[in-house]
């Protein structure tokens, strides 16, 4: 019979998909498992030309939003209609002020967010997965002696536990060589100098990445109460870029659906100007 063996599919391919793009291992619902093989092994990747950051820049300078650079503490009904804002500024004390509807758009586990009491908060938060990416300057010591590295070294499953997810080339570099190691514990020095044959310069970001996903797994609604809607509900079924997106523009048509006060929405209509504005970024 022609195909790939199940448990081979799984074991190597799949889990090395789920280690470099989630960090986790195959313990994940299956859509998860098809998101990280989109991203890794079927068709063309895209990225946005000088980094993904400019798809919110350009949004705001697309719509002209206005920009608060603050704090938000707490979310509670209006007296009227909508919700207050508590917020706060690095120059001011606390401000409150009335919107008529409200998007949260960060996950809420780092919030730091009072809600209305009326929302069961329990049922939007999901344990993260802890990410260490490791920048290194310098150069890779051969992982098999007398081979040549790849530029990217990728996991599978394995019974021992694992020293990192993958190794990654990136970018260009003034001196030797960039790398990006991701792993679920910190490298200590000793782990770095048996991986590396010479270090420039490490650099660590250390934080909570993405959702982790388990069988069975839940999706939170968009809609938190009438008017308050929270865009990282999508995570909690897959995380990247592209599910952002789609979480974005579902939230965008709930609160003009709410704020016109229509039962249906013609995504169509409302949505004209999304082709101009892709072919501008």
């Amino acid at each position: 019979s022609s195909g790939i063996n199940a448990e081979y599919g799984q074991n190597e391919l799949v889990a090395a998909t789920l280690h470099t793009n989630y960090n986790q291992d195959l313990g994940v619902n299956g859509f998860v498992g098809f998101v990280s093989l989109a991203g890794g092994l079927v068709g063309s990747l895209w990225r946005v030309d000088g980094g993904n950051f400019l798809l919110p820049a350009r949004l705001v300078e697309h719509t002209k939003a206005e920009v608060i650079s603050s704090t938000v503490k707490s979310i509670s009904p209006s007296s009227s209609s909508g919700y207050t804002l508590t917020y706060s500024t690095s120059d001011a004390e606390d401000i409150t002020e009335d919107f008529d509807a409200v998007i949260i758009a960060t996950p809420l586990h780092n919030a730091e967010l009072d809600l209305p009491d009326d929302i069961d908060q329990e049922s939007y938060l999901k344990p993260f997965q802890r990410t260490l990416a490791t920048f290194v300057n310098g150069i890779l010591a051969p992982l098999v002696p007398g081979e040549k590295n790849p530029s990217d070294i990728l996991t599978v499953t394995s019974k021992d536990k694992l020293l990192f997810s993958s190794i990654g080339m990136k970018g260009e570099a003034d001196k030797d060589f960039n790398y990006k190691i991701f792993s679920k514990e910190q490298l200590t020095e000793a782990q770095l100098n048996k991986l590396f044959s010479k270090i420039n310069d490490v650099k660590v970001v250390d934080w909570l990445a993405y959702p982790k996903y388990s069988v069975p797994d839940s999706v939170p609604n968009f809609e938190m109460a009438p008017g308050l809607y929270y865009v990282n509900a999508i995570e909690s079924a897959a995380s990247a870029i592209e599910m952002s997106c789609i979480g974005s523009k579902n939230v965008a048509l709930l609160a003009y659906q709410y704020l016109e006060k229509v039962d249906n929405v013609d995504s169509g209509k409302v949505c004209r100007d999304v082709r101009n504005f892709r072919e501008e970024l």
